[in-house]
């Protein structure tokens, strides 16, 4: 099923309010998704998929604190609304999605998640997409989320 923007957003609230914590981490182990840590290489930083019908979420080992927390909550994201799709890899090298499609979604989610209860000035847009180590065209998402 495809969500649109709003929905995806409005996902990752639910969630949020749900559990009263928009720490990825923590709702991952409350709705009952695994999260395990590997060396995936380089260039892959996370992704998810179901074994048994059990929804997990694979993290490189790589990851700072800051990147983890958004590359879980990107995983989640997929984790909640794409169940039963193919796995997508959370890259370094990665395009910029088109609306509405699934990576669209997750990182609407995403931002949602990490940045939805924060007032981040247009200024320094750039500067925490550095501090996340987000690409610099997910600028876009700020003003998606508010």
């Amino acid at each position: 099923m495809g969500y649109s923007e709003s929905e995806a957003l409005a996902a990752a609230d639910h969630m949020s309010n749900r559990y009263g914590t928009s720490d990825p981490f923590k709702l991952a182990k409350l709705d009952g998704i695994s999260i395990h840590r590997s060396d995936l290489g380089n260039n892959i930083l996370g992704y998810s998929m179901q074994i048994s019908r059990m929804p997990l979420i694979v993290l490189s080992w790589s990851l700072n604190d800051c990147q983890a927390t958004a590359v879980c909550a990107h995983e989640l994201g997929h984790c909640k609304m794409h169940r039963g799709l193919d796995t997508n890899f959370f890259s370094r090298v990665r395009a910029e999605p088109m609306v509405g499609d699934n990576e669209y979604q997750a990182n609407c989610f995403m931002f949602e998640l990490v940045f939805g209860d924060q007032e981040v000035s247009p200024m320094d847009y750039n500067a925490v997409l550095d501090q996340y180590e987000l690409p610099h065209w997910m600028w876009r998402y700020f003003e998606v989320i508010h």
